[in-house]
Order: C-alpha cells, then sequence, then structure tokens
C-alpha cells in the first residue's frame, strides 16, 4: 500500500521567509507617501504602473474636476477629457476610498454622471461621454474579499466570477444554475442527513464550502439568487484563507450593497411549469436624513412547478435588506438580514434498476404528495465595519449571526434497498450464493429476469427536524506598504466563533409502489415506527493567518501565506434500538464523543507578469478535511486524523481589448492524502488508509463586449481516480472458481478492475486502485453568449456537457442466478451515468427606456439527463420550458 504523504515543505519555507522578510522589514519601516506626494525615494515611474494594478484610494465625494485630480495623483494615471470643460461644471461625484483597481475607481467616480472612459494605454485613460454598449469587465478584476489583496488579474489561483449581468441574462433564479457557468463543478443529490445544495467542484465535495460575503454559510437550504451582486469560486485548496475544507475550492456569495445613487429595479416571470416570480431591488440614498447612509432592499417570491416531474412544486419567498453608513468617510458601516423561506413537495427522481437508471417514465414520483415536504427558512444577520487608517492600512471586522431550521420528509426511491434485484445486487463479502439470496427477503430481492413491471419501489423515508447555528467573527487587517523599495501588500485575518446542529430523525418503513405505476397519492401509513435518533453537536473554532505579497520587480511577484485552525468538536447522540407498529420504544444508546484538530496550512507562488495586461504564475497550495467537518461526529470517525490535501497549479491569466475579456487557463493537480472509507468487510467501520487524486486543464473566458456582446466560456478535463484504497488488501468478494474462471478475462481486460494475479483460486481480489472517483465527469463545459440581432432586439444562446460520471468509486454490482451458477450475459458493473449536453437560449427587446421584455427556454432539446446523482437515487434535469419575464428599471 503506498505510504501517507505529508504535507512538503516548499510552501513553508517561502510562507516562513516571507514572514521573515516582513519582520526584518519593520524593523526599518518607511510608509508610502500619501496621495499627492512626492516620491523622492524608490517611487516607480508612472510609464511602468499597469491599468490593473491595485491602489488604495481616498478621493472625498465633490465636483468631477477635483475628483480627477485626486485620481491622477493617487493612480499616476493620465487622464484626458474628450468633451469640452464645461460639460463637467456641476458634476459631483461620489467618495471612493479603498483598494481598488484604476478601472474600478474610475467607474465608481462616473457612476451616474452619463460619462464612461477607456483605456487608450497601460496608464492612460480618456473620459468620454457614455455609450451603454461599451461596458468593461473590470468590476470583476477585484474579489470583496479581505484576504486577496491582489486584483485577479494577479492572483496566482483559479478564480470564476459570475456577474450579475449573465445571472439576469440565463434567468438563473438560484446558485445552482449560476454554477452552471462554472467548468469542473458537477451537482449532486442531497445527502439523507443534509438537504439543500450540494455539489463537487474539481472532483472533492464541496457541501461544506460555501461562503456568503467572506463568512461560512454551511445551513442546509437551496440558496436563491435575488441578491447575488456575483458568484465567485475560488478553485483549489483554499484553507489558508477560509480554514478547514476547501479540497477543490470554495464558492463565496455576493451580496448585493446599498449605492450612492436611488434606483428601482423590478421583475415579473411567468412561466410554461406554471412558474411565477415576482422580485423587487430598491436602493435609496439616505443623505438628507444621514450623510454617507443608504438603504437597500431585494425582495422575491416564488412558486413553480417542474417540467418534465409530475407532483413537484417549489414555493420560495426572500428578503433582503441593507444599510450602510460613512459611505463617504474612512469608517463605513454595514447591516445586513436575510431570510429565505421555502416549503416544497421535494423531488428526490428515480430508483435505480441494477446499475443504471429504472426504465420507467421520466415524469414518475414515488413520493407522497400530501405526506412529503421540505420546509427551511435561514435568518442570516451580519454586521461589518470598514476602518482606513490611512491610504495603505485598512482594517475590516464583521459579526455574523446564522439560524438555519429545517423540517423534511422525503421519499427516497429505491429498487433493492439491501440486495439490489437477486441476482441484481452489490457483491456480498462473504461471497457465498445459497447465503445470499436467502439473506435478501422477499421485499427487496427479485429476479434478475423479473421484468420491470413487476416490481415494487421502497419508499424509503428519510425525515429530520433540525435547526443548525453560527455565532462568528471575522477581524481582518490589510496593509499596502512599501520595505526596502519594494511593495508588500500583507493581510493578517483572526476568526473564531461557534457552530451547532442539532437533528432529530424519525425513521419508519411503508408500502412499496409499483416501479411503473406508482401512487403518489397514497396515505402515509408506516408499517413500523422507530424512536428518533436525537443529535446534538457543537464546535468550537477559531483560526488565524497572515498571507503576504511581495512586489519584487514590476513584472515579479512572490506570495506566501500560513494559516493555524484550531478546530474542536462535542458530540451527544442517542439512538435507538427498537422498532414497532405503534407507537415507538425510546430504548437505545447514548454515546457522548469528543474530538479536536490543530492543523496548519500553507500557500505559496509566483507570479510573472510578461506584460502589464497578463500573469504567468505557479501555486502550490494545502487544506484539511476534518472529521467532524459538516458537524457530524460518529464512533465510525470519532478517533481519525484529519484528511489532507495538496495541489499544484500552473496557469496564466490575460486582460484584452482595454480589460473588456478576460481569458485564463489553467493545468493543476489535487491529492488527497487519508481519504476516509467504509470498510469492505464492515460498514460499521471507517478507515483512513485511501488516497485520491484529480488532475486536468481548466480554460476560461468573460467578456462584455460592444454591441451587446456578452460572453462567458469554459471547458475543464479532469483525470480523478483512486491511488491506492483500503480495497487493495482485503477480500473484496470470495466466490468459487467457477465464477472465478468465468469472469477472470473479462475483469482483466477491465482497465477499471484488476484481479490481483497473486491468487489463482478462490477467493479471489478486486484492487480499486484506478477506479474513478464518483461524480467526475472528465469533460464539462460551458457556453453562453449574446448578441445584437437588430431592430434592438438582443439574442442568447447557451449550452452544458457533463461527461460521463460514475455514481460510487467502489461499490460494484454484480448480476447472479438463484442458482449457484452465475449469470454469464453481464460483467460486473458500477452505477454509471451516461454524459449529457443542455442547450437554452434567450430573446429580449426593450418596450420603452424603463422596461424590457425578455424570453429563455431551457432545455431546447427536451432532453432527458440526470442533473443530480446519488448513490440510492437519481434526480432528472427539467424538461423544456420557457419563461416569460418584464423587467423595470429607474
Amino acid at each position: 500500500m503506498k505510504k501517507h504523504r505529508k504535507i512538503s515543505h516548499p510552501a513553508r519555507i517561502l510562507a516562513m521567509g516571507t514572514l521573515a522578510v516582513y519582520a526584518t522589514a519593520s524593523k526599518s519601516q518607511t510608509v508610502a507617501p500619501q496621495s499627492g506626494q512626492n516620491n523622492a525615494t524608490g517611487a516607480s515611474n508612472p510609464s511602468t504602473l499597469a491599468s490593473s494594478s491595485a491602489r488604495r484610494f481616498n478621493i472625498a465625494a465633490g465636483t468631477l474636476e477635483g475628483a480627477l485630480n485626486d485620481f491622477r495623483a493617487q493612480s499616476a494615471v493620465e487622464v484626458n477629457v474628450k468633451l469640452p470643460m464645461d460639460k463637467l461644471q456641476g458634476i459631483q461625484t461620489p467618495a471612493v476610498s479603498g483598494l481598488y483597481t484604476p478601472s474600478v475607481a474610475m467607474r465608481r467616480l462616473l457612476e451616474n454622471t452619463g460619462l464612461s472612459f477607456k483605456f487608450a494605454g497601460p496608464d492612460k485613460l480618456d473620459i468620454v461621454l457614455r455609450n451603454d454598449e461599451s461596458v468593461d469587465v473590470s468590476s470583476l478584476d477585484i474579489l470583496p474579499l479581505s484576504t486577496f489583496t491582489q486584483p485577479l488579474l494577479d492572483t496566482a489561483q483559479t478564480v470564476n466570477v459570475v456577474p450579475q449581468f449573465i445571472i439576469q441574462e440565463q434567468a438563473a433564479n438560484t446558485l445552482r444554475e449560476t454554477l452552471r457557468n462554472i467548468p469542473g463543478i458537477s451537482l449532486a443529490a442531497g445527502e439523507g442527513g443534509a438537504q439543500g445544495d450540494n455539489l463537487n467542484i474539481r472532483g472533492f465535495s464541496a457541501r461544506n464550502d460555501m461562503f456568503l460575503d467572506g463568512i461560512r454559510d454551511f445551513g442546509s437550504y437551496y440558496r436563491d439568487s435575488f441578491d447575488y451582486e456575483s458568484v465567485s469560486v475560488i478553485q483549489g485548496p483554499a484553507s489558508v484563507e477560509f480554514g478547514r475544507g476547501s479540497t477543490g475550492g470554495v464558492i463565496n456569495q455576493e451580496s448585493k450593497a446599498p449605492m450612492s445613487k436611488t434606483s428601482i429595479r423590478g421583475g415579473l416571470q411567468l412561466g410554461t411549469n406554471l412558474n411565477r416570480r415576482v422580485n423587487l431591488d430598491v436602493n435609496k440614498p439616505l443623505d438628507e436624513y444621514i450623510a454617507g447612509a443608504a438603504f437597500r432592499m431585494n425582495l422575491v417570491g416564488q412558486q413553480s412547478q417542474v417540467a418534465g416531474r409530475n407532483n413537484v412544486e417549489m414555493k420560495r419567498f426572500g428578503v433582503a435588506t441593507a444599510l450602510s453608513f460613512g459611505m463617504n468617510s474612512n469608517t463605513r458601516w454595514n447591516l445586513n438580514y436575510l431570510h429565505e423561506a421555502e416549503d416544497s413537495l421535494p423531488d428526490y427522481g428515480l430508483p435505480y434498476f441494477y446499475a443504471k437508471v429504472a426504465p420507467v417514465d421520466r415524469h414518475n414520483f414515488y413520493g407522497f404528495v400530501d405526506d412529503n415536504w421540505l420546509r427551511t427558512s435561514p435568518d442570516i444577520i451580519s454586521g461589518r465595519v470598514d476602518h482606513d487608517f490611512s491610504p495603505n492600512v485598512s482594517l475590516r471586522s464583521s459579526l455574523r449571526w446564522g439560524n438555519y431550521p429545517r423540517d423534511v420528509r422525503i421519499t427516497e426511491p429505491q429498487i433493492g434497498a439491501t440486495a439490489t434485484l437477486a441476482g441484481v445486487g452489490a457483491v456480498q463479502p462473504n461471497g457465498n450464493y445459497a447465503s445470499y439470496n436467502a439473506n435478501c427477503g422477499t421485499a427487496t430481492c427479485f429476479l434478475a429476469t423479473a421484468p420491470i413491471t413487476s416490481i415494487g419501489v421502497t419508499r424509503n423515508q428519510i425525515q429530520a427536524r433540525s435547526t443548525e447555528d453560527i455565532l462568528w467573527e471575522q477581524t481582518a487587517l490589510t496593509a499596502h506598504l512599501r520595505f526596502f523599495g519594494i511593495e508588500n501588500d500583507s493581510s493578517f485575518l483572526l476568526e473564531g466563533g461557534r457552530e451547532r446542529s442539532a437533528p432529530v430523525r424519525p425513521r419508519y418503513t411503508v408500502a412499496t409502489t409499483p416501479a411503473t405505476a406508482p401512487s403518489p397519492g397514497d396515505l402515509f401509513v408506516p408499517l413500523t415506527i422507530t424512536a428518533p435518533s436525537i443529535t446534538h453537536v457543537a464546535s468550537q473554532s477559531y483560526g488565524f493567518n497572515f498571507i503576504d505579497t511581495l512586489k519584487i520587480t514590476r513584472w515579479v511577484q512572490l506570495s506566501g501565506g500560513i494559516r493555524f485552525d484550531y478546530f474542536n468538536t462535542h458530540s451527544d447522540a442517542f439512538t435507538p434500538t427498537t422498532s414497532t407498529t405503534t407507537t415507538p420504544i425510546y430504548t437505545g444508546t447514548r454515546v457522548i464523543l469528543d474530538h479536536l484538530d490543530k492543523m496548519p496550512t500553507y500557500r505559496a507562488a509566483i507570479a510573472v507578469k510578461p506584460r502589464p495586461n497578463g500573469t504567468v504564475y505557479f501555486d502550490y497550495g494545502t487544506s484539511f478535511n476534518p472529521s467532524a467537518e459538516s458537524l457530524s461526529l460518529s464512533a465510525n470517525n470519532a478517533t481519525l486524523p484529519p484528511e489532507t490535501n495538496e495541489t499544484y497549479e500552473v496557469g496564466s491569466k490575460w486582460d484584452v481589448m482595454n480589460g473588456k475579456l478576460n481569458l485564463s487557463g489553467a493545468w493543476f493537480r489535487t491529492e488527497k492524502m487519508n481519504a476516509k472509507e467504509t470498510s469492505p468487510l464492515d460498514s460499521t467501520i471507517t478507515l483512513v488508509s485511501g488516497t485520491q487524486l484529480v488532475q486536468g486543464v481548466q480554460f476560461g473566458a468573460i467578456g462584455h463586449l460592444p454591441r451587446h456582446f456578452d460572453v462567458i466560456l469554459g471547458y475543464a478535463y479532469l483525470a480523478g481516480r483512486l491511488e491506492s484504497s483500503a480495497l487493495n488488501a482485503s477480500p473484496f468478494a470470495s466466490l468459487n472458481l467457477g465464477f472465478y474462471n468465468n469472469w477472470q478475462t473479462r475483469l482483466k481486460t477491465d482497465p477499471n478492475a484488476v484481479v490481483d494475479p497473486r491468487y489463482n483460486t478462490a477467493p479471489f481480489y478486486i484492487n480499486p486502485a484506478n477506479f474513478p472517483l464518483a461524480n467526475v465527469g472528465k469533460n464539462t463545459g460551458n457556453l453562453w453568449v449574446t448578441h445584437d440581432l437588430g431592430w434592438r432586439f438582443v439574442g442568447g444562446f447557451g449550452t452544458n456537457y457533463i461527461g460521463a460520471r460514475r455514481a460510487s468509486s467502489s461499490s460494484l454490482i454484480g448480476i447472479y442466478n438463484t442458482a449457484a451458477t452465475p449469470v454469464t450475459s453481464a460483467p460486473l458493473a458500477f452505477k454509471t451515468l451516461p454524459g449529457y449536453w443542455n442547450f437554452d437560449a434567450m430573446m429580449r427587446r426593450p418596450l420603452t427606456d424603463n422596461l424590457n421584455l425578455q424570453v429563455n427556454v431551457f432545455n431546447l432539446t427536451n432532453g432527458f439527463y440526470i442533473a443530480q446523482p446519488h448513490p440510492n437515487h437519481l434526480i432528472p434535469g427539467e424538461g423544456i420550458n420557457a419563461q416569460i419575464g418584464l423587467n423595470l428599471h429607474f
């Protein structure tokens, strides 16, 4: 078996070296000159400054002419006004204070002035009358996170941003729909204990790696996009910036913030799937009451069915409010509140039949229309204060309280929950055919030759009542200073708090329903009732990091980071052992567990800028996944060490067409050590002897070009496999010699299933090394493009591709007769899903200056595909449907 490798040392060396440089330089610290001052020593030549380099701006609100003078002094960018100077008289600009690229700072200065700008060179821009068709994507070049001190162009890591204009064009109403614009992401169905958004990034689960404005958003709910300014996906390990998890990356949702101008936006959306959606976005400055204050409110209400599925219904309501103070000062206060309420009839889709989706009508619904539900109502309150000590040093402190209640009862359709089809089931560890068939039981086993019309579907009931909550504080200090003539951008972050989960899970068994003709109107009548399991989990954690970027020359940057996390979890769980057909009996076991993880993580990178608008980089990073990562601790994992991960990435990023088009590409390699696996001999035992690897390439482009030419394009190739496994040295199946001889040739020719050559007689071993990872399509891609069609029409077209995937990395399915002789017409197989394409289209046209009509058509070909796989059930994608929307803006 492959030895577990410790996290390598290069990152530690560079990170500690950066700390040493910082400490040494601080002894003779020289603060960079303030705005408007001459820098007689070590000043950069203005002609070498790139328009994409981040600068600290501190421009007060006032006249545009004065603001432009301050902008020239603080950015070293030449500004030419391409219109008569009298046109500038009387124009007022808002304050601009913070870290921005010159393009972002200028865009904010010209907000609501009727003016626009364009770069005539790296350090020269022209002010012109606004042309609404000529907009750049410079607003995507800065992440609103304090731990990222550089523009995205100079950040040595793959970062994908889906901006608001793409979300609007696609009528993407949820986080899941928004993430279709990011390659390398695979959606998955919710696990039994945690509903809501579930997905993989670069082949690894990101279920617990979702953030809202930089703080973990771990609740189990389906996220609506009504309050999104943008969605960012930081790919690759990011524990240095975000803490535990983030093997494949993290998702950050950026909320809409108050602005300095009055605006009203709203929309009405009606669809062929009986969709009704209303949204409202109101922003109001409060300067007449409090100088520098503004208020913003977003509302949404939606009710919809699902095209191609019977009975499923979604009902959702959301409100988000934000209040800002001191927008024109060095100290800015923000208070945000988010509430999303959902009351839906949920869908766990279709069952497996053998190793594929059951051959039944795609509309079949196996739940109970009157006794299944999904109710969630998260409340999230956040407060934040930003203070600029100087143009170069700032502090941000955030406090978050989140409460995530949920109440669910969902039916999971299964065929052969114990052993799939009597002969169609998981290979049993004892390999005894007679015992295998005798242990199946008539309720969950069927003859291999049985037609689907004669088979019943088990209605597995998943029920939970739970409340998760978080109380979290995060403080970050950022500094942009100069030591010994070297620009030094650093960030120090300290965060910590409490996370709790208290799920109560009743258990029932109910009668089966026919596979081809389910009866969703059945009354919910339990055959057996088990007292609920009751669990209380609480975690206390804190982490602190230091990240630094040294701009050695104008074309070379070195970055290093180190973080330490303390994660302490206490679990108190009661598990019942007795079931009845009437009143549940509260007998069982109580288990109290504690687990503590103390873990450092590292990051190191070098970025080379051959031109001001381009970057080539190398990045190395580590991360870790503790046993209680998802606030779930059991005897299976309470004593296990964390999984550890490391990634290498080489890539390049370019801004072209004066910043209107961003291009990126990268090669990466991510390896997970100590991967947790379930023992093949005892499902109650979890082992940490696996090693998983995903490597591949990724390309992306995003642009907002003239003539309404918007484009977002991405492609990812992911080669994911098990490098080593707990199964390598364990008997996976002990079968008779006749079976072995029958299958020896096929197993040897299957590149994903290798018979150990040491065993020429039974038992034989199957080595899962090189098995593909679950829910990882080798090829994923996305395209969305819009363009002016004439007569004021704008058309859009998009497509998504997900390659073939496995639902499990190690669960083999075999076909047997009821006799000891195996069926020889089908090989051992995995639950596998074919790849699929999905096509969408859009058309919009303004009806007046303030009103436009937009039509979106989804799944143009009405293709049937599995959008969210799970080892036990399959959720199809929505069929063809059209949405007609009216959008109002003032």
